[in-house]
């Protein structure tokens, strides 16, 4: 079942690879191909909002046949020229459907502080953090001794987490967060700031720009005699689960695992890059579930490969502070000053004024510099040598 409309017009901004990938199939597919028929929002907005809450309903009962132990979280952001694109639509009805068949489903429609995210959690250790506006969020994660990007961002890869001052005390534990929020593609490109960056949580996010490309004056309502296949589908999936002990560890064939392995060591590595391998284990997770299998096939692999091909196509063209062009000139940096002197690690930062563009890009240029054989860290004299 297709995700992608063929015959789609082409989105105002004109990229070469920018249409979503055909590759989400099974219960999703099917829930996509229907809604995005009755309304306007683009099927890959309701495919992915679809995947992201399966993944949060079923985190901490199933993962991969591995020791890292992976879980299907998504941190998911769509994203649109305008309000036209009905963002908000994908999101409100794909949590209208899943509430639906699993009525305890946990959604936190927005959230002011990292207090207000641990009540949330208290009550509902799987929970998805839902944001009409993602800008809201980047607005409250701004305040000064806010640690809500923080919790956030820790709880990313993480099932817990603590801040314990003289004032308040968080402490989250065994806890499983999602999200799913919309923005504009002008306001995701401008709202952020170092405090971002500089901790890696722009490449948490998995981004899903759409279009919408057809305009329904009425929608019809849905009739639900073709509804219900759909719904039986996803609880036929949730009965498999709830049948099993947690979690259940889903295998990877041997011809998945050999191709998995190849894309893995042959894959450009970037500021882009980060957490694309990450995104593939949770998506191969994600991607078995929803077809019903509970095996990582050739095939799953060849999906999820393509979608994180496509994923960092997305990074590059929409990253909101261009970051391999700003790591280049870095790079550039650091070698004219250490073609005078070597420095010091402190000095290095201020003689590159690092601080412009913050820690995050300046570890980077060190770290592609070291890589290249370019420069080293001499342990003696605890300086930066330029290798002529």
């Amino acid at each position: 079942m297709s995700t992608t409309n063929k015959n789609s017009e082409s989105t105002e901004r004109d990229y070469p690879g920018i249409d979503f990938p055909n590759v989400i199939e099974g219960v999703a597919g099917d829930f996509a191909s229907l809604y995005s028929n009755y309304l306007e929002s683009p099927p890959e907005f309701f495919s992915t909002c679809f995947l992201t809450c399966l993944g949060n309903v079923i985190s901490g009962f199933v993962t991969l046949e591995s020791e890292l132990s992976p879980q299907p979280r998504i941190y998911l952001v769509i994203t649109g020229e305008s309000a036209d694109d009905r963002k908000s639509t994908a999101i409100n009805k794909t949590f209208d459907f899943f509430q639906e068949v699993d009525p305890y489903m946990s959604i936190c429609r927005g959230v002011g502080s990292a207090e207000g995210l641990q009540s949330q959690l208290d009550e509902n250790s799987n929970s998805i953090l839902a944001l009409d506006e993602f800008k809201q969020f980047v607005s409250k994660s701004r305040i000064d001794s806010s640690v809500l990007l923080p919790c956030v961002n820790t709880l990313f890869e993480s099932n817990s987490y603590a801040n314990r001052t003289k004032q308040s005390s968080i402490v989250l534990e065994n806890v499983h967060l999602s999200m799913i929020a919309a923005s504009t593609l002008d306001t995701f490109e401008s709202m952020w700031d170092s405090s971002f960056t500089n901790i890696g949580f722009n490449n948490r996010l998995f981004l899903v720009p759409g279009s919408s490309t057809k305009k329904i004056a009425f929608p019809k309502m849905i009739p639900e005699v073709l509804k219900i296949p759909i719904k039986d589908k996803l609880n036929q999936i949730l009965g498999v689960l709830d049948s099993s002990t947690p979690p259940l560890r889903i295998p990877m064939d041997n011809d998945a695992a050999q191709l998995y392995e190849d894309w893995y060591r042959n894959f450009s590595r970037s500021i882009h890059t980060k957490r694309i391998d990450t995104y593939s284990l949770r998506f191969m997770i994600l991607f078995a579930v929803n077809e019903n299998k509970f095996i990582v096939d050739k095939e799953i692999v060849e999906k999820v490969i393509l979608l994180m091909d496509w994923q960092l196509k997305m990074r590059q063209i929409y990253d909101p502070i261009d970051a391999d062009n700003v790591i280049a000139k870095m790079e550039g940096k650091i070698r004219r000053q250490l073609s005078n002197q070597d420095l010091t690690d402190r000095e290095l930062k201020q003689k590159t004024h690092y601080h412009r563009v913050g820690t995050h890009i300046y570890n980077y240029a060190i770290k592609n510099l070291e890589n290249s054989d370019e420069i080293y860290y001499d342990r003696d004299t605890d300086r930066w040598v330029l290798i002529e």
